[in-house]
């Protein structure tokens, strides 16, 4: 029988050790805010969050953000979200050509600052994966490391796929090259089963580390895994970069709380920021002050 090769992981960089999170006060939450006077909503706004890069409006306002970034000397973490046939609804960019060159224009866009990058939520994890998209991961994983940058590849989630085939696609999208890996974007699983799938997958990829996406996991996960705008939810621990957890780099608000996730569930109109689903996460947070909590549940909406 042919042996295999060994895998050659890149170093680690531990990007989050020592670091200062950037608080991005453009949000649709910060705007909401200060248009309705609601300081109620400041256990979503006083946080930092992951900024998402969808499209080319995305990348033409980074500029002033990656600049803020660096003159506060504190750790960026953005979102590359622009797969080709995104979600396996034909959205994103337009082909892996035009896929490669959206990564080549984010690398230059950040120029210098270094960056956490989080790749393409669920492209990994998605049923539509296949070696078109592994190696168009897998290229973006080089050019963005290549430039200095921590990518984190995302994985899904704890009750998605297994980990013994969630690394095998990992290792096809390039996770030696990346800095680690993302459980629970956008999700809503519990931040002690996703260390558990994080720590497994750690085991099967080198040690690579993981970022665990604690914005809406205050709450048990809703009723069979209802993943948009379930009527129950709260926000989750607080971001930081020292989560005291194994295998796990830095616990964050990679979903911006309050940003709906769609026309379902709860929401019947296309706005993407709705209060009610902001109070209702601030409400039911565990760890928010109880004078706090009574002040958003009065609050008019």
């Amino acid at each position: 029988m042919k042996r295999q090769p060994a895998i050659e992981y890149a170093q680690l960089q531990h990007p989050f050790r020592g670091a200062q999170l950037y608080v991005d006060t453009d949000t649709l939450a910060h705007a909401w805010q200060a248009e309705h006077a609601a300081p109620w909503l400041e256990p979503i706004t006083s946080k930092p969050q992951a900024r998402w890069l969808t499209g080319p409006d995305d990348l033409a306002r980074l500029a002033p953000v990656v600049a803020q970034a660096g003159r506060q000397g504190r750790l960026l973490v953005l979102v590359v979200y622009n797969i080709p046939n995104r979600d396996c609804a034909g959205q994103g960019a337009a082909d892996p050509a035009a896929y490669q060159a959206w990564i080549a224009q984010v690398r230059d866009a950040l120029a210098s600052t270094r960056t956490v990058l989080i790749l393409e939520p669920d492209a990994v994890t998605a049923d539509c994966f296949d070696e078109q998209r592994a190696s168009a991961l897998a290229g973006a994983v080089r050019t963005l490391a290549g430039a200095g940058h921590s990518v984190y590849l995302d994985a899904g989630h704890s009750r998605w796929r297994p980990a013994a085939e969630m690394s095998e696609r990992l290792h096809a999208a390039g996770i030696a090259d990346a800095e680690g890996f993302s459980v629970n974007v956008s999700n809503r699983q519990s931040t002690a089963d996703s260390h558990r799938y994080a720590t497994e997958l750690s085991d099967l990829t080198g040690g690579r580390e993981a970022i665990i996406d604690t914005s809406r996991n205050g709450l048990p996960a809703p009723p069979d895994d209802q993943w948009c705008n379930p009527a129950r939810q709260g926000l989750g621990e607080r971001p930081t970069v020292d989560p005291g957890l194994d295998h796990v780099a830095a616990l964050l608000w990679v979903k911006r709380p309050g940003e709906s996730d769609g026309v379902c569930g709860t929401e019947t109109t296309a706005d993407e920021f709705s209060p009610r689903q902001a109070q209702t996460l601030i409400v039911n947070a565990p760890w928010v002050p109880e004078p706090a909590r009574r002040q958003a549940a009065a609050a008019e909406l």
